[in-house]
């Protein structure tokens, strides 16, 4: 063929031509890919080579005073079986069988079941794991997996079971704290970008990229794992010897509200919470109301003296045994009774010398009293939920009869929290404390998130009536009182017992047969550092607070105090019988006790408060005096002459502490601006409480702290 040069030169122009548009059409794609679908591609691309990881959280733990752990997570594996990559069913079977402790029926349910991916089984053992992994690594359980997850462990089984609760499978709090406290221990899950490989596992970028968990807070309660231990082994050995239906113990520090043990026996193991039944796992403390029997009647006796009705030897004549009130049922004492002191009262816990006291109060003033104390109302713990209100009726809706059933705990019930609460106010000085259980609330980095300090609630009583009731309930605990078992030589008690008899709801009657024994106390007398209340519910055949609930409530101060560092006394070195205190303390650590003078006159010291009450009775001593004797001085002392501001013109004076009672709060402002001094005040109302007391040495700059009160009687 003869070359043509046009021709070759028409081909090559072709050649280059489909080049250029091939290259343009590359430049096209390119453009299209680059630009203009580049993050629908990009997107594409990330779906094919990454997941996002979900997190979940690791629950915070809770621990006790000491920093004791009484509720943590650990990680467990759960194994999962995915259907669709499964190839020999029966041998995954077997395998899974001997492998794990499970139920024939049930497994054998799972694997027919097993379409997509289910778990086989939550929450391994150690042993299940071990023997699991063992098998994956022969090859022989394809298409089933292990999931690490996290197990909610109490590591002290049925310690505080009660008030810690209990999480479901899924790590979510059920009852208890775990419930309340849901939101304070876990924390947010979390989701990351991890890059995967073709089979999907994972891959990580760095060995800084660490799949962590992120935590919840942490908890510290005012719990004290020594304390609880001593009080869940003593109730349940005391149910069980008792043969009684159920017990509660509970330990509080009146100074500051903190529960430091509440046990509950029938009890039950958090760890494996389903093996128990429903009513063994409620929180009687707090849900259960009861009769509280004579243990009310230092309630109603502190009422009648902060009012002035009684003093603590005014005497009652309490009918021989039988006390009846038109037509109603006759009210009637264990022993036979004539004349009794208001003190004797207590000691010997008459109920007719009760009613009588109650009659005087009357309806409105009890109750105004009671609900003081705390009866009738939540106490305010705010973590768990749960609790009850109790029962106390309006006055409003008391029959004639009530007033005298209700002064000696007949016709109203509270929870045991409430009692404790109640007689620790007695043990300090009047002062009614909110009940504290959560102290502290911490995050994952240890930085404290919430404080729960200690909280007044109000001043019930005066210090001076708080330390006469005290003085009642220490013979109430010596030989001759109802509560002379619950007595140590090396802690001295005050203390009362209490036995009601149960009310059936059917029947519209009390029963004949089933009681509730209790004891509740604090100690040491002098300087109370614990308050422990003991309830037994159907003790038979014993069933006298004295007898069954005394002797329990004395080997669980027995054993506490020690623990605390509370240091014994020397009953010879000391006089621990209880003698009526005057306003002021007599010696360091002994409030309402004056131990050093051995003879004591009766005093009536015409002294009014703010309000006009007055005489105010108290106790003088005399060495040379053998008897008793009222006297009443002829001229009315009041805080204006007595007291003295601080001089102006001095910056370090100092002056005496004028009285406070029954003034309003602008009322206290102006006059201690006077004496300056820094105030701290509770609550709203009329001053109820002051400290330092009226007629104590005052420097400027001191503080003062009052308490406020709107209630009046």
């Amino acid at each position: 063929m003869k070359y043509n040069p046009e021709i070759f030169k028409n081909r090559l122009l072709i050649v280059l031509g489909i080049i250029i548009v091939g290259f343009m059409c590359v430049i096209a794609q390119a453009w299209r890919l680059q630009v203009l679908e580049r993050d629908e591609l990009v997107a594409k691309s990330k779906r094919a080579t990454t997941r996002n990881y979900k997190i979940d959280y690791v629950r915070g733990d809770i621990f006790d005073r000491h920093g004791e752990k009484l509720a943590t997570s650990v990680a467990v594996d759960s194994v999962y079986a995915d259907g669709k990559t499964i190839k020999n069913r029966g041998e995954t079977f077997y395998q899974l069988f001997t492998a794990l402790d499970i139920d024939f029926e049930e497994l054998s349910s799972k694997m027919e079941k097993l379409k997509n991916t289910a778990y086989i089984k939550r929450h391994l053992n150690l042993n299940e794991s071990v023997a699991l992994r063992a098998l994956k690594k022969k090859g022989l359980l394809e298409g089933v997996g292990l999931k690490k997850e996290y197990r909610r462990v109490y590591p002290n089984g049925t310690l505080a079971a009660h008030f810690l609760g209990f999480v479901g499978r899924d790590g979510n709090g059920l009852e208890g704290l775990e419930l309340a406290l849901e939101e304070k221990l876990v924390a947010q899950t979390t989701t990351i970008e991890v890059k995967r490989d073709g089979l999907g596992r994972l891959i990580l970028d760095s060995s800084n990229q660490v799949l962590e968990q992120p935590k919840g807070a942490s908890v510290m309660l005012s719990l004290d794992l020594r304390l609880q231990n001593i009080a869940e082994r003593e109730i349940s050995r005391a149910v069980e010897e008792t043969n009684a239906k159920s017990g509660m113990a509970m330990i509080v520090r009146p100074s500051t509200g903190e529960i430091l043990a509440s046990a509950v026996y029938p009890t039950f193991d958090p760890n494996n919470y389903s093996a128990s039944e429903t009513a063994t796992r409620r929180n009687m403390v707090l849900t259960d109301p009861i009769e509280p029997g004579s243990t009310l009647k230092i309630f109603t006796v502190a009422a009648a003296l902060e009012d002035r009705l009684v003093t603590p030897e005014s005497i009652f004549f309490c009918e021989n045994g039988i006390y009846q009130i038109d037509g109603y049922q006759p009210i009637r004492d264990t022993g036979i009774y004539g004349d009794l002191t208001v003190s004797q009262i207590v000691e010997k816990s008459s109920n007719i010398g009760a009613s009588k006291i109650g009659e005087r109060l009357g309806s409105v003033r009890l109750h105004h009293y009671l609900s003081a104390f705390g009866f009738g109302q939540k106490t305010g713990l705010s973590y768990p939920a749960g609790e009850s209100a109790g029962r106390l009726r309006p006055p409003k809706n008391w029959h004639i009869i009530d007033a005298a059933n209700i002064a000696f705990g007949q016709g109203l019930s509270v929870t045991a929290l409430q009692l404790v609460m109640a007689t620790s106010a007695l043990a300090n000085d009047g002062v009614l404390m909110r009940p504290n259980l959560v102290t502290r609330v911490i995050d994952a980095d240890l930085k404290v998130i919430e404080n729960h300090p200690p909280q007044i609630v109000r001043q019930v009583v005066s210090p001076l009536v708080a330390r006469q009731v005290l003085a009642m309930m220490r013979m109430a605990a010596m030989k001759n009182g109802t509560g002379r078992r619950a007595d140590i030589a090396e802690y001295p008690v005050s203390g009362k017992t209490g036995t009601s008899q149960k009310y059936v709801t059917g029947a519209g009657k009390y029963s004949e047969d089933k009681y509730i024994a209790s004891f509740v106390g604090v100690a040491p007398y002098k300087d109370p550092q614990l308050c422990v209340l003991v309830v037994l519910d159907e003790p038979w055949p014993r069933y006298h607070g004295g007898e069954v609930a005394a002797p329990v409530f004395r080997e669980i101060m027995r054993q506490a105090l020690p623990i605390l560092g509370v240091p014994p006394v020397d009953p010879q070195a000391d006089d621990f019988r209880p003698q009526w205190p005057t306003a002021i303390k007599a010696s360091v650590g002994a409030p309402g006790v004056m131990s050093s003078e051995s003879a004591y006159n009766q005093v009536r010291v015409n002294i009014k408060d703010s309000k006009g009450h007055g005489p105010i009775p108290s106790l003088a001593s005399d060495p040379t005096w053998t008897g008793r004797s009222e006297i009443e001085f002829e001229q009315p002392q009041t805080a204006e002459n007595l007291m003295e501001p601080i001089s102006s013109e001095a910056s370090n004076s100092s002056g005496l502490m004028p009285d406070l009672s029954g003034l309003t709060m602008r009322e206290v402002l102006d006059l201690l601006s006077k004496y300056r001094l820094t105030l701290e005040y509770y609550g709203s109302g009329v001053a109820k409480y002051q400290e330092p007391a009226m007629g104590a040495l005052v420097s400027t700059g001191d503080m003062a702290r009052v308490v406020f009160d709107s209630v009046s009687p």
